[in-house]
Protein backbone atom coordinates (compact mmCIF):
# COMPACT_ATOMS: atom_id res chain seq x y z
CA UNK A 1 0.00 0.00 0.00
CA UNK A 2 1.29 3.23 -1.02
CA UNK A 3 1.31 6.33 0.99
CA UNK A 4 1.53 10.09 0.56
CA UNK A 5 4.69 12.01 2.14
CA UNK A 6 2.07 14.22 4.10
CA UNK A 7 -0.03 12.15 7.32
CA UNK A 8 -2.65 13.99 8.60
CA UNK A 9 -2.53 15.01 12.02
CA UNK A 10 -4.00 12.14 14.36
CA UNK A 11 -3.85 9.98 11.22
CA UNK A 12 -0.54 7.23 10.91
CA UNK A 13 -0.16 4.41 8.71
CA UNK A 14 -1.09 0.85 9.99
CA UNK A 15 2.68 0.59 10.48
CA UNK A 16 3.18 3.48 12.35
CA UNK A 17 0.69 2.30 15.01
CA UNK A 18 1.85 -1.19 15.71
CA UNK A 19 5.63 -0.48 15.78
CA UNK A 20 8.64 -2.15 13.68
CA UNK A 21 9.55 -5.64 14.63
CA UNK A 22 13.14 -6.13 13.57
CA UNK A 23 13.38 -9.51 12.49
CA UNK A 24 16.59 -10.29 10.71
CA UNK A 25 14.69 -13.10 8.55
CA UNK A 26 11.67 -11.19 7.78
CA UNK A 27 13.90 -8.32 6.51
CA UNK A 28 15.83 -10.55 4.33
CA UNK A 29 12.65 -12.19 2.97
CA UNK A 30 10.97 -7.96 2.28
CA UNK A 31 14.86 -7.41 0.32
CA UNK A 32 14.55 -10.58 -1.85
CA UNK A 33 11.22 -9.57 -2.92
CA UNK A 34 12.52 -5.87 -3.86
CA UNK A 35 15.52 -7.72 -5.58
CA UNK A 36 13.27 -9.53 -7.72
CA UNK A 37 10.79 -6.74 -8.49
CA UNK A 38 12.42 -3.64 -8.47
CA UNK A 39 12.44 -0.66 -6.10
CA UNK A 40 9.01 0.55 -7.78
CA UNK A 41 7.50 -2.14 -6.77
CA UNK A 42 4.60 -2.48 -4.08
CA UNK A 43 7.33 -4.49 -1.74
CA UNK A 44 9.62 -1.68 -2.11
CA UNK A 45 7.04 0.82 -1.13
CA UNK A 46 6.03 -1.30 1.80
CA UNK A 47 9.07 -1.79 2.71
CA UNK A 48 10.40 1.93 2.86
CA UNK A 49 6.79 3.42 4.42
CA UNK A 50 7.18 0.97 6.78
CA UNK A 51 10.99 1.61 8.06
CA UNK A 52 9.84 5.71 7.49
CA UNK A 53 7.06 5.80 9.84
CA UNK A 54 8.31 2.92 12.33
CA UNK A 55 11.87 3.64 12.65
CA UNK A 56 13.07 7.31 11.39
CA UNK A 57 10.14 9.24 11.84
CA UNK A 58 10.12 8.09 16.00
CA UNK A 59 13.98 8.88 15.89
CA UNK A 60 13.75 12.27 14.64
CA UNK A 61 11.37 13.03 17.60
CA UNK A 62 13.45 10.88 19.99
CA UNK A 63 16.08 12.80 19.12
CA UNK A 64 14.03 16.40 19.79
CA UNK A 65 13.43 17.62 16.46
CA UNK A 66 9.85 18.98 15.47
CA UNK A 67 8.32 21.29 12.68
CA UNK A 68 10.60 22.09 9.27
CA UNK A 69 13.57 20.53 11.44
CA UNK A 70 12.08 17.34 12.07
CA UNK A 71 10.54 16.85 8.48
CA UNK A 72 14.38 17.88 6.26
CA UNK A 73 16.22 15.39 8.93
CA UNK A 74 13.36 12.70 8.37
CA UNK A 75 13.59 12.81 4.54
CA UNK A 76 17.49 12.95 4.54
CA UNK A 77 17.56 9.79 6.80
CA UNK A 78 15.24 7.62 4.46
CA UNK A 79 17.67 8.74 1.58
CA UNK A 80 20.42 7.77 3.07
CA UNK A 81 18.67 4.34 4.33
CA UNK A 82 17.30 3.84 0.71
CA UNK A 83 20.70 3.99 -0.40
CA UNK A 84 22.11 1.42 2.61
CA UNK A 85 19.16 -0.81 1.78
CA UNK A 86 20.82 -0.90 -1.99
CA UNK A 87 24.06 -2.54 -0.86
CA UNK A 88 24.45 -6.27 -1.23
CA UNK A 89 26.50 -6.57 2.03
CA UNK A 90 23.38 -5.51 4.04
CA UNK A 91 22.00 -9.07 3.29
CA UNK A 92 25.05 -10.67 5.26
CA UNK A 93 24.96 -8.44 8.03
CA UNK A 94 24.32 -10.07 11.55
CA UNK A 95 21.97 -7.28 11.94
CA UNK A 96 20.90 -5.68 9.49
CA UNK A 97 18.50 -3.77 11.58
CA UNK A 98 21.17 -2.88 13.65
CA UNK A 99 22.32 -1.32 10.54
CA UNK A 100 19.52 0.23 9.20
CA UNK A 101 19.01 1.88 12.78
CA UNK A 102 22.72 3.49 13.09
CA UNK A 103 22.37 4.57 9.47
CA UNK A 104 19.20 6.32 9.87
CA UNK A 105 20.64 8.00 13.29
CA UNK A 106 23.57 9.03 12.03
CA UNK A 107 21.47 10.98 9.02
CA UNK A 108 19.56 12.57 11.48
CA UNK A 109 22.40 13.87 13.64
CA UNK A 110 24.28 15.62 10.56
CA UNK A 111 21.07 17.19 9.37
CA UNK A 112 21.30 18.39 13.38
CA UNK A 113 25.24 19.44 12.88
CA UNK A 114 24.05 20.85 9.42
CA UNK A 115 22.13 23.25 10.67
CA UNK A 116 24.07 24.29 14.16
CA UNK A 117 27.09 25.05 12.23
CA UNK A 118 25.49 26.17 8.58
CA UNK A 119 27.90 23.93 6.50
CA UNK A 120 27.33 20.78 4.73
CA UNK A 121 27.42 17.67 7.01
CA UNK A 122 30.79 16.22 6.45
CA UNK A 123 32.32 19.79 7.48
CA UNK A 124 29.85 19.95 10.44
CA UNK A 125 30.71 16.76 12.18
CA UNK A 126 34.51 17.80 11.82
CA UNK A 127 33.75 21.12 13.02
CA UNK A 128 31.86 19.33 15.90
CA UNK A 129 35.09 17.00 16.80
CA UNK A 130 36.98 20.52 17.07
CA UNK A 131 34.77 21.60 19.28
CA UNK A 132 34.25 18.76 21.41
CA UNK A 133 38.31 19.16 21.57
CA UNK A 134 38.14 22.72 22.26
CA UNK A 135 39.47 23.26 19.10
CA UNK A 136 36.53 25.46 17.12
CA UNK A 137 34.02 27.35 19.08
CA UNK A 138 29.90 26.98 18.49
CA UNK A 139 28.86 29.53 16.71
CA UNK A 140 26.89 31.92 18.81
CA UNK A 141 23.24 33.17 18.29
CA UNK A 142 22.87 36.66 16.94
CA UNK A 143 19.86 37.54 19.46
CA UNK A 144 21.94 37.76 22.23
CA UNK A 145 24.73 39.79 20.91
CA UNK A 146 22.16 42.58 19.42
CA UNK A 147 20.48 42.49 23.19
CA UNK A 148 23.69 43.64 24.63
CA UNK A 149 24.11 46.59 22.15
CA UNK A 150 26.37 45.20 19.17
CA UNK A 151 24.75 45.98 15.44
CA UNK A 152 25.18 44.59 12.46
CA UNK A 153 26.54 45.78 9.19
CA UNK A 154 25.15 47.64 6.40
CA UNK A 155 24.61 44.81 3.96
CA UNK A 156 24.74 47.43 0.81
CA UNK A 157 28.67 48.29 2.19
CA UNK A 158 29.98 45.65 1.01
CA UNK A 159 32.19 46.41 -1.85
CA UNK A 160 30.53 44.49 -4.99
CA UNK A 161 32.50 44.01 -8.57
CA UNK A 162 33.28 46.66 -10.32
CA UNK A 163 30.52 47.62 -12.50
CA UNK A 164 30.99 46.51 -16.68
CA UNK A 165 33.29 43.83 -15.25
CA UNK A 166 32.84 40.39 -16.77
CA UNK A 167 31.77 39.34 -13.43
CA UNK A 168 28.95 42.18 -13.21
CA UNK A 169 27.86 41.77 -16.15
CA UNK A 170 28.00 37.67 -15.53
CA UNK A 171 25.99 37.92 -11.85
CA UNK A 172 22.95 40.52 -13.70
CA UNK A 173 22.90 38.01 -16.43
CA UNK A 174 22.37 35.36 -14.37
CA UNK A 175 19.77 37.51 -11.92
CA UNK A 176 18.05 38.39 -15.13
CA UNK A 177 17.89 34.32 -16.17
CA UNK A 178 16.45 33.77 -12.54
CA UNK A 179 13.62 36.83 -12.78
CA UNK A 180 12.38 35.48 -16.44
CA UNK A 181 12.10 31.52 -14.65
CA UNK A 182 9.50 33.81 -12.04
CA UNK A 183 12.08 34.69 -9.24
CA UNK A 184 11.45 38.35 -7.87
CA UNK A 185 14.09 40.93 -9.41
CA UNK A 186 15.47 41.78 -5.40
CA UNK A 187 15.50 38.04 -4.61
CA UNK A 188 17.35 36.56 -7.24
CA UNK A 189 19.79 39.43 -6.53
CA UNK A 190 20.19 38.29 -3.48
CA UNK A 191 20.70 34.50 -4.41
CA UNK A 192 23.39 35.16 -7.16
CA UNK A 193 25.05 37.10 -4.33
CA UNK A 194 25.47 34.37 -2.06
CA UNK A 195 26.19 31.61 -4.54
CA UNK A 196 28.90 34.34 -6.12
CA UNK A 197 30.67 33.90 -2.12
CA UNK A 198 30.58 30.19 -1.51
CA UNK A 199 34.53 29.54 -1.17
CA UNK A 200 33.73 25.92 -0.45
CA UNK A 201 35.39 23.31 -2.72
CA UNK A 202 32.72 22.11 -5.51
CA UNK A 203 31.29 18.80 -5.67
CA UNK A 204 31.49 16.03 -8.03
CA UNK A 205 28.92 14.57 -9.96
CA UNK A 206 25.11 15.36 -8.79
CA UNK A 207 26.93 16.09 -5.15
CA UNK A 208 26.19 19.68 -4.53
CA UNK A 209 28.24 21.86 -1.81
CA UNK A 210 26.91 24.98 -0.14
CA UNK A 211 23.14 24.60 -0.46
CA UNK A 212 21.96 24.28 2.91
CA UNK A 213 23.93 27.65 4.32
CA UNK A 214 22.00 29.14 1.79
CA UNK A 215 18.34 27.54 2.36
CA UNK A 216 19.08 28.75 6.02
CA UNK A 217 19.98 32.35 4.88
CA UNK A 218 17.41 32.75 2.77
CA UNK A 219 14.83 30.96 3.87
CA UNK A 220 14.71 28.83 1.09
CA UNK A 221 13.07 24.61 0.98
CA UNK A 222 15.92 22.61 0.96
CA UNK A 223 14.77 21.20 -2.72
CA UNK A 224 14.94 24.64 -4.33
CA UNK A 225 18.24 25.86 -2.62
CA UNK A 226 20.12 22.45 -3.72
CA UNK A 227 18.74 23.62 -7.15
CA UNK A 228 19.75 26.93 -7.19
CA UNK A 229 23.19 26.37 -6.14
CA UNK A 230 23.87 23.28 -8.33
CA UNK A 231 22.22 25.67 -11.46
CA UNK A 232 24.79 28.64 -10.73
CA UNK A 233 27.97 26.75 -8.88
CA UNK A 234 27.45 23.76 -11.26
CA UNK A 235 30.29 20.79 -9.93
CA UNK A 236 33.75 19.83 -10.56
CA UNK A 237 33.27 18.37 -13.64
CA UNK A 238 30.36 20.37 -14.91
CA UNK A 239 30.69 24.27 -14.52
CA UNK A 240 28.09 26.35 -13.50
CA UNK A 241 25.80 29.30 -15.06
CA UNK A 242 28.21 32.12 -13.30
CA UNK A 243 31.52 30.31 -14.47
CA UNK A 244 30.10 29.98 -17.62
CA UNK A 245 28.45 33.38 -18.40
CA UNK A 246 31.86 35.02 -17.65
CA UNK A 247 34.09 32.19 -20.06
CA UNK A 248 31.46 31.95 -22.42
CA UNK A 249 29.48 35.89 -22.79
CA UNK A 250 25.89 36.73 -21.54
CA UNK A 251 24.17 34.45 -25.02
CA UNK A 252 24.71 31.23 -23.17
CA UNK A 253 21.57 31.78 -21.11
CA UNK A 254 19.46 31.14 -24.11
CA UNK A 255 20.51 27.31 -24.37
CA UNK A 256 17.53 25.46 -24.28
CA UNK A 257 18.69 22.90 -21.26
CA UNK A 258 19.67 26.17 -18.87
CA UNK A 259 16.53 27.56 -19.31
CA UNK A 260 15.42 24.36 -18.32
CA UNK A 261 17.71 23.77 -15.20
CA UNK A 262 16.54 27.72 -14.26
CA UNK A 263 12.41 26.95 -14.74
CA UNK A 264 13.76 24.05 -12.32
CA UNK A 265 14.17 26.04 -9.29
CA UNK A 266 10.60 27.50 -9.13
CA UNK A 267 9.08 24.12 -10.05
CA UNK A 268 9.39 21.17 -7.75
CA UNK A 269 7.70 18.49 -10.47
CA UNK A 270 10.46 19.82 -13.33
CA UNK A 271 13.74 17.60 -14.26
CA UNK A 272 16.38 18.86 -11.25
CA UNK A 273 19.44 20.00 -12.84
CA UNK A 274 21.93 17.18 -11.90
CA UNK A 275 19.64 14.85 -13.87
CA UNK A 276 21.12 15.77 -17.35
CA UNK A 277 20.07 19.52 -17.65
CA UNK A 278 23.35 20.79 -18.16
CA UNK A 279 24.60 17.73 -20.29
CA UNK A 280 25.80 18.90 -23.35
CA UNK A 281 24.80 17.90 -27.08
CA UNK A 282 28.18 17.49 -27.94
CA UNK A 283 31.01 16.13 -25.95
CA UNK A 284 32.39 20.06 -25.29
CA UNK A 285 30.40 22.11 -22.88
CA UNK A 286 29.92 24.65 -25.92
CA UNK A 287 27.15 22.55 -27.40
CA UNK A 288 24.59 23.61 -25.04
CA UNK A 289 25.04 26.77 -26.62
CA UNK A 290 24.43 25.27 -29.97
Amino acid sequence: MRHDNMTPAGVLPACEQRGVTRDRQELLDALALVDAQGWDSEPATALLTRIRYALIRPLTINIGLRGTAAAQAEASAWETVWLKLREPHLRSAASPWGVIWQTARRAVLAEVLAARWGTQTRRAWEHNAEDRTGRRARPIRLEPLLASGFDTADPSSAPGPAPGTPVASALQSAADALTQAGWDPDEARRIVAEVALMDEALGRGATVVGWRPLAARLALPPWQARRLTYLLRGSADRPGLLARLIAEGPHIVNAVELREATAATRSRTLPTPTRGCFAARGSRPQGLAS
